[in-house]
């Protein structure tokens, strides 16, 4: 879906790597990262963090980013606990690993 919407190999790369990858420009390399730390664990947003997304985004912003990154973490640990397909298979959407 990346690649349809624009998305550089370069930047779909990157995501594997936000912290150490120049193929975002500084502001969405932040959100990025803030996202990272938001799923991650929500304490991760340090002051260092939320004040560099200060630099990049104005409060709405960063409450607009927050909102849907909080409400895709909630969807996808739904759907996840519930065993809802959404790959089109008989798989269950995330299935239990062996780091999880």
């Amino acid at each position: 879906m990346a690649r349809q919407i624009g998305y550089s190999e370069a930047e779909i790369d990157g995501l594997e790597r936000v912290a150490d990858s120049q193929a975002f420009d500084p502001a969405l390399k932040t959100a990025l990262l803030y996202a990272e730390a938001m799923t991650r664990d929500a304490h991760r947003v340090d002051e260092r963090l939320f004040a560099e997304m200060k630099r990049h985004y104005s409060d709405s912003e960063i409450m607009e980013i927050t909102s849907v990154v909080g409400l895709t973490n909630y969807w996808n640990r739904f759907t996840t606990a519930l065993r809802i397909d959404l790959s089109g298979t008989n798989e269950p959407y995330d299935p239990p690993g062996p780091n999880r």
